[in-house]
């Protein structure tokens, strides 16, 4: 059966922004399973089974969560290329997932959360800034970082710990991309999608970036951006 898999669009819907969806996509290549793609906007979040993305179904079960998907997967899969072989890889990408948290994360949303709000339908714009302003406690456009080159700065200095690792190995797995290399991704691409390429094609991340991205096909490479419709 093939997968259908829900992915968070913009107005045009198209356009497929969230780091989370992003991690899921990747996966579902990774794997490399048969799925459909279904565009699902914030607008929809009272109308379908699931309120929010990503989500797959698959053999009759719904699974949210891009962490829950991807151990899902792994699971009903095992013969197809592993996510996370064993308890150590997923520590492994629970780590990077918290780096990405901790160091990644807040200088991803100056770049990229208030373009989000402008690429959206009118409906869930409302839903998105209203939410995510009573979150942050501010207005979105207080939130952006206009700067393109002190915003890209800041995010080369959270990056550090994997420009540094990327400079020993290919892919934060070792000789090929394991679900932390597609945590990290989702996040990067992301603020690709609804601003501008966010890493330096010299540095180690951002050759590291290039790779994951011609993979399956050139999937991300190809993919939509407000950029390139």
């Amino acid at each position: 059966m093939t997968i259908e898999f829900y992915e968070l669009a913009a107005e045009n819907k198209d356009i497929k922004f969230s780091p989370f969806v992003w991690r899921t996509r990747m996966a579902l290549l990774h794997k490399g399973v048969d799925f459909e793609s279904i565009a699902w906007q914030f607008r929809d979040r009272d109308t379908k089974e699931h309120k929010t993305v990503p989500a797959i179904y698959d053999n009759g079960k719904m699974v949210s969560d891009s962490w829950e998907i991807a151990k899902y997967l792994d699971a009903q899969y095992p013969d197809k290329p592993m996510l996370m072989k064993d308890a150590e890889a997923e520590a492994h990408a629970q780590l990077v997932s918290n780096i990405c948290n901790m160091m990644i994360f807040a200088t991803a949303v100056s770049m990229a959360i208030y373009p989000v709000s402008q690429i959206i339908d009118d409906e869930s714009a409302a839903y998105f800034i209203e939410t995510r302003e009573a979150k942050f406690g501010k207005k979105l456009v207080d939130i952006n970082n206009g700067d393109k080159d002190a915003a890209k700065a800041a995010l080369a200095k959270g990056l550090g710990v994997f420009e540094a690792t990327l400079g020993t190995s290919d892919y934060l797995g070792g000789d090929a991309p394991t679900y932390a290399d597609y945590t990290l991704f989702g996040v990067l691409k992301w603020i690709d999608v609804v601003a501008y390429r966010p890493v330096d094609e010299s540095t180690n991340v951002g050759k590291w970036f290039d790779r994951i991205s011609a993979m399956y096909d050139g999937d991300a490479a190809n993919a939509p951006t407000v950029n390139n419709t």
